[in-house]
């Protein structure tokens, strides 16, 4: 029964109720391990258990299925003491009670909440951006599925995915292997324009228009058009106006945190819902962690800070004291064969030197952001076989300054002086 403490021999085993079953709560049940003092529920509105939304564009191209991104089976929850309930929504927070009212009508209790509720596309307010079929995001298993069947009700569909960040090339490349024809709009010049630079964005622009996706930078959308389904995008492109026809427009311009719910339970909140250090809300009987979340004004859409979010509550539901400051985020992309890795900026700031390597006929461009010998920002694309030392090279604040001619083709080598292809010194 929900309402008592649920025991081991003769250890009490206090109620941890987790709402939301993404990444954050599979990284946050996977970090706390088999062995601490919880009796854990998870509260999930989706109908299915944990899946990997990473993996939701080979999943809408077609490459994967569901079961081959849900890694967890009843087991792995066993042995951890965790209780799932799939499409378990929940509607509010009585904090004086310590417990959590589902849309089904069921309360359930807890010694501790962790909201982890991530967050949804972030639509503009485009007109029929609300009304019309065939639009919407691209941040769910539902998202997925909608796609799919729209594009296999319409052999040779015309999508246009609006917004060339992570997520909209991710949906681009998913719509294509679909046989959709695919046109990807960003208003901006460069391409997933917070990871990569001009010369980067080159390279992955020729491998989209290699795999038959056109791509429109500088492209303003203004307005949808259609009935009752969407038929065109009207864009403002070069100042000049024009319509680009479409059977499907999908949405990847941003995403926004759920805090409604820690909201209306009075909790602090900003963009998100806010946390300190140890990802404690403004109720210290409530956490949050995750795409929910705010930390120090900086809300969070990539894979590295909600793992690091998720080991340091992890560790604090164990009773040990831990703190979390962002990382570096690490993002990992794969279009067709093209590999991009990014951690930390890519441009350089005042007083920092540009280190680079580009191989456009081989589809390689490397690029290092130093500051006094130590790196700050790394770029690669088409070869990444050192990103992993580049990582902990960054992390650990390590003085390169030694390994300067190698680093960008051997810097694993302990012989500094051994020099690779020529490195330009911007």
């Amino acid at each position: 029964m929900i309402g008592e403490t649920v025991t081991s021999g003769h250890r009490p085993r206090r109620r941890l109720v987790i709402v939301g079953n993404g990444l954050a709560t599979d990284s946050l049940i996977g970090h706390l391990g088999t062995d601490h003092p919880w009796s854990v529920r998870v509260l999930g509105d989706e109908p299915v258990r944990h899946y990997n939304r990473i993996m939701l564009s080979p999943l809408l191209g077609g490459e994967t299925d569901l079961p081959s991104i849900s890694p967890r089976d009843e087991s792995w929850y066993r042995a951890r003491r965790v209780t799932v309930s799939p499409g378990k929504r929940v509607t509010g927070i009585d904090r004086r009670r310590r417990r959590v009212l589902c849309e089904d009508g069921e309360w359930v209790d807890y010694h501790t909440l962790v909201l982890a509720t991530g967050a949804r596309a972030s639509l503009p307010p485009l007109p029929g951006v609300d009304t019309l079929a065939g639009v919407g995001g691209f941040r769910s298993l539902e998202d997925a599925r909608r796609l799919r069947e729209r594009c296999q009700a319409r052999p040779g569909a015309r999508a246009v995915v609006v917004g060339a960040g992570l997520l909209g090339v991710e949906a681009a490349v998913g719509l294509r292997r679909l046989g959709a024809d695919v046109t990807l709009v960003h208003r901006r010049p460069v391409l997933m324009n917070r990871q990569l630079d001009a010369s980067a964005s080159a390279l992955l622009r020729a491998e989209l228009s290699d795999r038959g996706i056109r791509v429109r930078t500088g492209c303003d959308p203004r307005r949808l058009l259609g009935a009752t389904s969407v038929t065109g995008v009207e864009v403002e492109e070069g100042g000049v106006s024009r319509t680009l026809p479409a059977d499907l427009v999908v949405f990847a311009t941003g995403i926004t945190p759920n805090r409604e719910l820690a909201r209306a339970a009075g909790l602090e909140c900003g963009a998100g819902v806010r946390v300190d250090a140890a990802l404690c809300t403004s109720d210290p009987r409530i956490r949050a962690l995750g795409e929910c979340c705010e930390f120090q004004g900086n809300t969070y859409g990539l894979v590295a800070p909600v793992r690091a979010q998720a080991e340091v509550l992890a560790r604090v539901l164990r009773g040990e004291t831990a703190r979390y400051r962002d990382p570096a985020p690490l993002t990992r992309l794969k279009v067709s064969g093209l590999d991009i890795h990014t951690l930390g900026p890519v441009d350089a700031a005042e007083g920092q030197q540009t280190l680079w390597l580009s191989d456009a006929a081989a589809g390689v461009y490397k690029k290092l952001i130093l500051e006094n010998g130590r790196l700050r920002g790394v770029l690669l694309v088409g070869d990444v076989r050192h990103s992993q030392w580049y990582a902990h090279a960054l992390q650990s604040g390590r003085d390169l300054g030694a390994l300067r001619d190698i680093l960008l083709t051997h810097p694993t080598r302990d012989d500094a002086h051994e020099t690779g292809l020529p490195v330009e010194v911007a």
